[in-house]
């Protein structure tokens, strides 16, 4: 994911008043470790590498314990598992849909080029 997206996702869930408590960098990682996770065969696990994957070490082990304090992970061997079901969902649901339209977007994005470019001549 990009940085303005997963700043964007985490001000949305600090907005929710059972998230309101959670720090904006430990749902950063949230972000990013869910979204991770949901391209995996179990999308409501963060195995221990995929947290290390996209945060320093010291970072995600101080997020995942606030995660964990706030109820939103709960700690499973060799990782955790997402209890914020609502939210693993709807990232599961969103990628879906973004993949649907990569297509058609792409296309139209490849005829405006192509309309708009010197070698059109429209009659």
């Amino acid at each position: 994911m990009r940085d303005i997206d997963v700043s964007r996702e985490a001000r949305a869930l600090r907005r929710d008043p059972r998230r309101s408590e959670v720090t904006t960098l430990a749902l950063e990682v949230h972000v990013r470790a869910v979204a991770r996770s949901t391209r995996s065969q179990r999308p409501s696990f963060v195995s221990d590498a995929d947290l290390d994957a996209v945060a320093p070490p010291r970072v995600a082990t101080m997020a995942a314990i606030e995660l964990c304090l706030a109820a939103l992970w709960r700690r499973a061997e060799d990782g955790y598992v997402v209890t914020d079901v609502d939210y693993v969902a709807r990232v599961l649901v969103g990628g879906h849909e973004r993949a649907t339209w990569r297509r058609p977007v792409a296309a139209a994005r490849r005829l405006w080029a192509t309309l708009n470019s010197e070698r059109f001549i429209p009659l």
